[in-house]
């Protein structure tokens, strides 16, 4: 029987979640963006924060995005097409260009739109998107927003992938995070860029991750890999490694025009305000200025990894800041990420849908600013309420 109202509706459907262990609640934290802070009352330690390097409180970050407010003001006013142009945006994206080598940076208010609109400016019906199995959900909404054709390849499987283009139809588009954000996989972009020059198909590549992590001085796994032409098509947030927020699509100059065009997800949002892009901006000339922030992050991921032993999942790209350690069932992890709380470590317990079945996991991420300490203190954290529990 179906139920009586909308409501009803609603209260069944959350309870069949809660009875699936898969009901989101919201903490409250404060202490601003500092890794030491308090959650739901209890001071911790934070260890699921996308703040790669520390820099959304670094001093020269800060200064930027006050300056800015004081100066500019608030509000942007508008979309880059209406009010929102603004010089400092253009400034960002010329900086942003230079510093990875692409012909244009057009940036996005966030990573999602970002993603959104390059597919909805790439795609169309006449197109055929090809999507790994383990992209972000940001590109996925884009693959339907995009009115293509769409074929999710394995993740990770370059031979799937191979296989699917042999039988696509219209124009190919190939869609992958470079570094996976649930466990620190890499994709194989030579592998992945090899078969876009042999199907004339253009190469999204979603750098989230590897932005500040990953390449030469933090320049991105394409960058480390040599994955470069006017094909490759590359999404860089600002809301991760420089710890601000927005995001940028990077490519060649029809790209940017296509974007402006036909990316509606950019062409109808507002653009970012003053302070965040000035702390973006700020962020990079750090990010340039201090490239040993991202030799630390490396030591620290590595010291993580180390510590958790066999724990650890396996197949991260090696400067990953991603951790994960494998549970199985999402009310048991969700029984270790309320244990660890209580440890005073805030470790973010992950379930379905935001990983498949069966493969719920224990997600930490570990900043530059972490100390030595307070890695290992959360390691044996990990380890021992693990071993206090049979596994699932």
């Amino acid at each position: 029987m179906p139920p009586s109202g909308p409501l009803d509706w609603a209260g069944e459907t959350l309870l069949a979640d809660e009875r699936a262990g898969l009901l989101r609640r919201l903490r409250r934290r404060e202490g601003g963006s500092e890794p030491r802070c308090e959650v739901d009352g209890r001071k911790v330690v934070v260890f699921s924060s996308n703040d790669y390097l520390g820099l959304s409180v670094h001093p020269a970050v800060r200064e930027a995005a006050s300056r800015a407010a004081l100066e500019l003001g608030v509000g942007s006013t508008g979309s880059r097409h209406l009010s929102g142009g603004h010089r400092a945006i253009a400034d960002l994206e010329e900086a942003l260009a230079d510093f990875l080598g692409t012909a244009t940076a057009t940036v996005a208010p966030s990573g999602y739109a970002a993603n959104v609109a390059i597919l909805e400016a790439l795609g169309g019906p006449d197109a055929t998107i090809l999507s790994d199995a383990g992209n972000h959900a940001s590109l996925i909404d884009g693959c339907r927003a995009s009115r293509s054709r769409v074929a999710v390849y394995g993740h990770l499987d370059s031979a799937d992938l191979a296989a699917r283009l042999d039988g696509a139809e219209g124009r190919p588009i190939i869609v992958t995070d470079s570094v996976f954000s649930m466990d620190g996989a890499a994709a194989d972009l030579i592998a992945l860029d090899r078969l876009a020059r042999r199907h004339s198909a253009w190469l999204v590549v979603d750098e989230a991750h590897a932005l500040g992590t990953t390449g030469p001085g933090g320049r991105g796994l394409a960058a480390e890999l040599g994955v470069a032409g006017d094909h490759v098509v590359r999404v860089v947030t600002f809301s991760k490694a420089l710890g601000a927020a927005g995001a940028a699509v990077c490519g060649a100059e029809p790209v940017r025009h296509l974007l402006l065009q036909r990316g509606r997800a950019l062409i109808f949002s507002t653009a970012p305000t003053h302070p965040t892009i000035a702390a973006a901006r700020a962020a990079l000339g750090v990010l340039i200025a201090e490239p040993e922030l991202v030799l630390r992050l490396h030591q620290r991921a590595r010291l993580l990894r180390r510590r958790l032993g066999e724990r650890a999942l396996p197949g991260a790209h090696p400067s990953s800041p991603i951790v994960a350690v494998l549970v199985g069932d999402p009310a048991r992890t969700m029984e270790l990420d309320l244990a660890l709380w209580e440890r005073g470590y805030l470790v973010q317990g992950l379930r379905p849908p935001t990983v498949e079945p069966g493969t719920s996991r224990l997600r930490l991420v570990v900043s530059a600013v972490h100390t030595e300490a307070e890695i290992e203190g959360v390691a044996a954290a990990v380890l021992s309420v693990v071993a206090d529990g049979a596994q699932p």
